[in-house]
């Protein structure tokens, strides 16, 4: 399970990373998954409404 998770939160990182400026990008390894989750939710919702 802690192999998951550790996985989640590093595809997580690279894909924020990849995709969305943020200030915050060098900290993004300190946020819990949750955070990190957020944050990805956020983007897309934001990436769609430009589309739609």
């Amino acid at each position: 399970m802690r192999r998951a998770v550790e996985n989640r939160k590093k595809y997580l990182i690279q894909a924020l990373r990849q995709n969305v400026e943020m200030k915050e990008s060098d900290q993004l390894d300190e946020w819990t998954l949750s955070e990190l989750e957020n944050e990805w939710k956020i983007y897309q919702k934001r990436r769609n409404e430009d589309i739609g």
